[in-house]
């Protein structure tokens, strides 16, 4: 009997385990998990380029929390499984294998859990830059993310040496004048001036002359931020303009632009060049050896009425006699005197010179035609340089001439046209928002609905809000 129960058992046992592992072989083989492949990625973070860990998973891209929290310089603490991030005045709260992010205090779900991987942990970037204020964008295929805080409401931007640039901000208190990094969009408080002139960088790019309300020049050092008194003189000063090797500032004087005089910034000392009793000088340009000038006079309405009291109402001016005209000046001839080399009744706003000789303008007609770009030479030979559209802005630098141009209702064109040789170029086609550029050795600057953006990388970027 027990012989018989032990064969029993033993035929039970043998074939239950038939059966499992028929069952077993029965079954289809499961596939291993696919291992996720942990890549170096770079990205560019307020400008610049940085390596941070990244998977991507269910076709969205999680990138490594501690690298990220690196590259962007914000605090963390990490707790049982929580981290949280500031940056920016902002709070982002992560929960490991949970999906839930909270931002600020509010909470809501992300499209994957963060998770675990090799010992770091890892979640989706998007969300993660955009609770902690940032922007994230792909440009060519590349991730750029920006999360410092731009200037809001700057004007008059121009550049100061690459990669930076100064801006301004005016309200009934006086003028903030600010140096911005084009690349992160970074700035720093440079000025704050009530009545002065506005900063002329110089040919350097690392310094910036400025004249107060009562007339003192002073040279603001752009690194230090230190400004450094070069005359007391108190003869107003309205226009500032550097020498090219940059050791004197040339200036109109009086309150009419009177005369051209030089600043040595050597020793203070003031020198006249140019004083003729003639009033409204501007658009002063200087040769780069400093001995020829180039300007631009106006002449006023004359009062025609026979009353002597210009403050009554029957006053009457005939504003017809209004006209601009560009003089020359060669202080490198004796006995020079100034030369008259238009005469048209033309208005010529955006009066450059490059070498004291020939001067390039913007010719505005009276009636509804084209604003044309036009120059003319020591011999009073006025030639038209561009007028395939509606001119708005002329910008000098190195040799070229840079345009703006209303194309139609809905763009602008901005051109680049070589001063030696009248090669013009076409750089960019932009909104017709764009209201004024600024050019630097290897950037533009456009400004468009008061917002201030950079070229750079095929792209504008904005570097003002």
């Amino acid at each position: 009997m027990l012989m018989k129960k032990a064969f029993v058992v033993s035929m039970v046992t043998a074939a239950v385990s038939t059966s499992v592992v028929g069952a077993v072989s029965a079954a289809p083989v499961a596939k291993p998990v696919a291992a996720v492949k942990v890549q170096q990625s770079s990205l560019k973070i307020n400008g610049n380029a940085v390596s941070v860990r990244t998977i991507v998973r269910n076709g969205e891209t999680l990138v490594s929390v501690r690298d990220l929290i690196k590259a962007l310089s914000a605090q963390a603490d990490v707790r049982s499984g929580i981290t949280t991030i500031k940056l920016n005045d902002h709070t982002v709260v992560l929960k490991t294998n949970s999906k839930q992010i909270i931002v600020d205090g509010k909470a809501s779900n992300m499209s994957q859990p963060m998770t675990n991987i090799e010992g770091s942990s890892y979640t989706a970037i998007r969300p993660l830059v955009s609770g902690l204020g940032g922007t994230l964008v792909r440009n060519a295929g590349a991730i750029e993310i920006r999360t410092v805080e731009l200037l809001e409401g700057a004007e008059n931007p121009r550049f100061a040496g690459a990669g930076k640039m100064i801006a301004s901000k005016s309200d009934e208190n006086g003028r903030t004048d600010y140096l911005i990094d084009t690349a992160s969009g970074k700035y720093d408080l440079l000025l704050t001036t009530s009545g002065g002139s506005d900063l002329v960088v110089s040919p350097s790019g690392d310094k910036a002359a400025y004249s107060s309300a009562e007339g003192a020049v002073y040279v603001l050092d752009l690194n230090s931020k230190a400004s450094t008194l070069i005359t007391d003189d108190n003869s107003i000063k309205p226009e500032l303009v550097w020498s090219a090797d940059g050791s004197a500032i040339y200036f109109l004087q009086g309150d009419k632009g009177s005369v051209i005089a030089k600043l040595s910034l050597n020793d203070g000392s003031i020198t006249k060049i140019v004083e003729d009793k003639v009033d409204y000088k501007e658009n002063l340009s200087v040769s780069p050896d400093g001995k020829k000038f180039i300007y631009t006079v106006t002449t006023l309405g004359k009062v025609t009425s026979d009353t002597t009291n210009i403050d009554e109402d029957n006053v009457s001016i005939d504003f017809s006699s209004n006209q601009v005209q560009i003089n020359s000046f060669n202080n490198d001839v004796s006995n020079s005197k100034a030369v008259s080399l238009t005469s048209s009744t033309d208005d010529k706003v955006f009066v450059v010179s490059g070498d004291g000789s020939k001067a390039y303008y913007v010719s505005v007609p009276s009636t509804d035609e084209k604003a044309t770009l036009m120059s003319v030479d020591s011999s009073q030979r006025v030639t038209k340089v561009f007028a395939d559209n509606d001119v708005e802005q002329l910008v000098l630098h190195n040799n070229r001439l840079y345009v703006l141009a209303a194309q139609d209702d809905a763009s602008s064109v901005i051109y680049a046209i070589d001063t030696l040789t009248g090669k013009q170029t076409k750089l960019y086609t932009v909104s017709s928002d764009v209201s004024s550029i600024a050019v630097s050795v290897s950037q533009i600057a456009i400004v468009k609905n008061d917002q201030v953006f950079v070229s750079a990388d095929n792209t504008w970027k904005p570097v003002t809000k």
